[in-house]
């Protein structure tokens, strides 16, 4: 053991011994200064809570709370009374009585494995109510990244996430094996290229699956989800690595064929890569180059460019992809999905990138936050990024980095100036530094100041991880050179960062020097006219573009404001305008509050879009590009629906602020 080990160890030792003394004294206490021993046992309670040793140390005092006094007074006194429902919100509210959910999760846990007993619920009682919280608040045991989350704060968030873990490891994921599934298809719905909450969730479901404690129709819908990420041929699944291989070659054409269209059709319907995908490109690539467009999934369309450019793109297999960058394969499957004249203006790029000298220090943060595997060269993984990206901008999003405008840069370069994004990741790739110019001024990502981003969180795609530190301290700089200009700095920023495609004019609801939110109607007039088809005379959206929203709670309370990029505006299934957007939030669904949830599937959404019916998009909008030479009238827009968002906003985010008008 070494010393550091040796010194964590007599910590933990001390704490857990202060949490002992702290409830004896609890007990002990009489009744009128219980209150101020309680609060005494909470602090040293969410120290514990940081660890698993910890959470398995309060697990020891569960079967002493009831009798000592820890729920006295409060809404856990009696477990009998408790709602599987609010467990969740209260855990999210943090403070001190996330803390006491917490101990009150810990004593049914007690109660249900016959630790302790109580004449209010029975173990089995106990059980159903830890696997109904579990089942959910999957979030809190798989932490998804939004603006909600991080804003949380990550010590109150670890210690729940650390509680749910232990209580899943006792609760067993049998029982909640639908709960994940669903999960797993609502996430995948989103198209995203960071895969390892959906990878953990499957490998749970895996576990569960292993116990046989589980429901068997909800077993048959878990097998061909736990198939597309292991092994979803017959081939595949009854050989390993090098037994496949060789088990190819060994196939004639027709056979090879068949295991080609079969693994391309499990990676489209499922959007996952197993290794044995890789491995069975990588052999077709040197033996078989005319049947990659069967492992690829590719339509006629595609077909046709793999065809055109087949040289260009075997070169780009052999450099990009490695079972340690499996999913690139789908990257690379939806950029020849999106036709030759989006693939002829990267192919010099990706040529180029796969050719680049990377700088050390780019080569270490790739090399540090490699993915599972045999390690692929720094290189690889870089080019591999980039077909992720440029095949699915989407599914990219800023982690849990406070990032948003980094990542709408790199999926709005990703969608309307793709060899620029390129251009970019290069500079990035060879100088581990980055220049972008503001109003014919260079600026030097190297010699700006810190950006948002204090400590970066690497848990990204590898085109995000070198691009974003550089974007991200160059977007603070370019506000800073705006300070002292009358109105928002994103008027100049936006259009200086990204491109001449951003739309000219700018429209905001805040009143900066006022701090007020000022002429509510005409900007939401103005926003109708500029983007709502029935008013700006049937325009469509022809770049991308960016924007802000007031980011909020599931009951509508003001996060922050948050960047997002207007993807396009269409009817829905049911005939409704709605707004398509980017949200760079890793999971995109989120609840808005008021009755505000994005839609990810099912209204129309493109894979990695969210969406929201017109008005409600609106309600949540403050600053927004347009061009004011193609806009329709203002005052053409009915009184009525004004009225409707401004209440949501009123109701909502406005309370933060006055209104000035």
């Amino acid at each position: 053991m070494t010393q550091s080990m040796a010194g964590q160890r007599n910590f933990q030792t001390r704490f857990v011994e202060d949490f002992d003394q702290t409830l004896e004294r609890l007990a002990t206490a009489p009744s009128f200064s219980k209150f101020t021993h309680q609060i005494q046992l909470l602090s040293r309670a969410q120290t514990l809570l940081r660890t698993t040793d910890g959470v398995e140390a309060l697990y020891g005092f569960a079967p002493q709370f009831d009798a000592a006094g820890v729920f006295l007074g409060g809404d856990w006194l009696d477990p009998g009374q408790l709602e599987p429902a609010l467990a969740g919100p209260t855990l999210r509210a943090g403070g001190a009585d996330a803390t006491m959910e917490c101990l009150s999760e810990l004593r049914l846990l007690a109660i249900a494995e016959g630790q302790a007993v109580s004449d209010r619920v029975d173990a089995d009682s106990a059980r159903s109510f830890l696997r109904e919280v579990l089942a959910a608040n999957l979030d809190l045991l798989f932490p998804a990244a939004t603006e909600a989350t991080r804003e949380a704060g990550s010590a109150a968030l670890t210690r729940v996430h650390t509680l749910f873990g232990f209580l899943f490891a006792r609760v067993g994921a049998g029982f909640i094996l639908e709960a994940l599934l669903a999960e797993v298809e609502r996430i995948m719905t989103q198209g995203p290229i960071v895969l390892g909450r959906v990878e953990s969730l499957l490998g749970a479901a895996e576990r569960a699956l292993t116990i046989g404690e589980v429901d068997p129709v909800a077993a048959r819908r878990a097998a061909p989800w736990i198939a597309a990420l292991r092994a979803p041929t017959d081939l595949s699944a009854a050989t390993d690595t090098d037994d496949y291989t060789a088990a190819l070659a060994r196939l004639d054409d027709t056979a090879l064929q068949a295991e080609a269209t079969a693994l391309g059709r499990s990676m489209t319907q499922y959007g996952l890569v197993c290794p044995a995908h890789v491995d069975l490109l990588l052999h077709l690539n040197r033996a078989a180059p005319t049947l990659l467009p069967f492992a690829l999934d590719l339509g006629d369309a595609g077909r046709a460019v793999f065809a055109t450019y087949s040289g260009e793109l075997r070169a780009l297999i052999e450099v990009g992809i490695r079972r340690s960058t499996a999913q690139a394969v789908h990257g690379l499957s939806r950029l020849l999905t999106h036709g030759a004249a989006r693939l002829e203006h990267v192919l010099p790029g990706l040529d180029r990138l796969a050719r680049v000298t990377l700088h050390p220090g780019v080569a270490e943060a790739l090399n540090n936050t490699a993915q599972a595997g045999p390690p692929a060269p720094a290189t690889t993984r870089l080019v591999a990024g980039a077909l992720a990206v440029l095949g699915q901008p989407h599914g990219l999003d800023q982690g849990f980095n406070p990032t948003c405008q980094a990542a709408r840069a790199i999926c709005l370069w990703s969608c309307n100036e793709p060899s620029r994004l390129l251009e970019l990741l290069i500079e990035a790739a060879e100088l581990d530094d980055l220049v972008l110019s503001f109003e014919g001024e260079p600026i030097r990502a190297s010699e700006a100041g810190a950006g948002m981003a204090k400590t970066l969180h690497t848990e990204l795609d590898p085109v995000s991880l070198v691009l974003t530190p550089h974007l991200d301290r160059i977007y603070v700089e370019m506000g800073r050179r705006t300070v002292g200009r009358r109105g928002d700095g994103h008027r100049w920023v936006n259009r200086e960062m990204h491109g001449a495609w951003v739309a000219p004019d700018f429209a905001e609801l805040i009143d900066l020097a006022r701090g007020g939110i000022a002429d509510f109607d005409g900007f939401v007039r103005l926003f109708h006219a500029s983007y709502h088809p029935d008013f700006n005379g049937g325009r469509g959206v022809q770049y991308a573009q960016p924007c802000g929203i007031a980011a909020t709670d599931a009951t509508g309370t003001y996060i922050g404001w948050h960047a997002v990029s207007i993807q396009r505006v269409a009817r829905d299934p049911n005939g409704d305008w709605r707004v398509y957007f980017f949200n760079p939030n890793r999971d995109k669904g989120q609840n808005w509050g008021l009755g505000i949830e994005t839609s990810t599937a099912g209204a129309g959404e493109r894979a990695g879009e969210s969406s929201l019916p017109f008005g409600q998009f609106a309600s949540r909008l403050y600053v927004f590009h347009y061009c004011g030479e193609a806009i329709g009238d203002p005052e053409a827009v009915p009184d009525e629906q004004i009225a409707a968002i401004r209440a949501l906003v009123e109701a909502s985010w406005g309370r933060r602020f006055s209104w000035l008008e």
